[in-house]
């Protein structure tokens, strides 16, 4: 109850793909970023971005995970079309009749935005010392090409 994220996977394969031996990107043997997957991922959660009070159980928080609420996620493209190329995934929430936005990057610092871009992603991989395999595995573009084809959405 005290951490929220979405994140994002990019694949240099489109379609389904038989995951066997390296093309998975076995950690154990030193293959991770061998596969065709960002196991990585590009991840915004308010509280590894600097937002210690953002989402969880009580009126300290921004959100209070106590209370009944909706999280929205949109995925944007750079026209504003289906046709058009993803370019943010953005999340807010709707709870006691009001919209939350989602919280700044701060720990990136200003103006670091509270969405998913290219640019946050190169951003937050530069700021923790992360490879960006999100971005060699063809990033926001990829991801919406993915989408076009039909996916699963995983909660946990």
């Amino acid at each position: 109850s005290r951490a929220t994220a979405y994140t994002p996977h990019t694949c240099s394969e489109r379609g389904s793909t038989k995951c066997e031996g390296s093309v998975c990107g076995d950690t154990a043997k030193g293959e991770r970023y061998s596969g065709v997957c960002d196991k990585d991922g590009c991840d915004f959660n308010p509280y590894r971005m600097g937002v210690k009070s953002f989402y969880g159980e009580g009126a300290n928080f921004t959100v209070d995970t106590c209370r009944p609420m909706t999280v929205v996620t949109q995925f944007l493209t750079h026209n504003g079309t289906d046709a058009g190329d993803l370019s943010e995934v953005k999340r807010f929430y709707m709870q006691d009749g009001k919209v939350i936005e989602n919280s700044e990057a701060t720990i990136l610092g200003p103006n670091a935005g509270n969405s998913i871009t290219d640019e946050f992603c190169s951003n937050q991989k530069a700021k923790f010392g992360d490879r960006n395999d999100f971005a060699a595995k063809g990033a926001m573009k990829q991801m919406g090409e993915a989408l076009d084809h039909g996916m699963v959405l995983v909660l946990s």
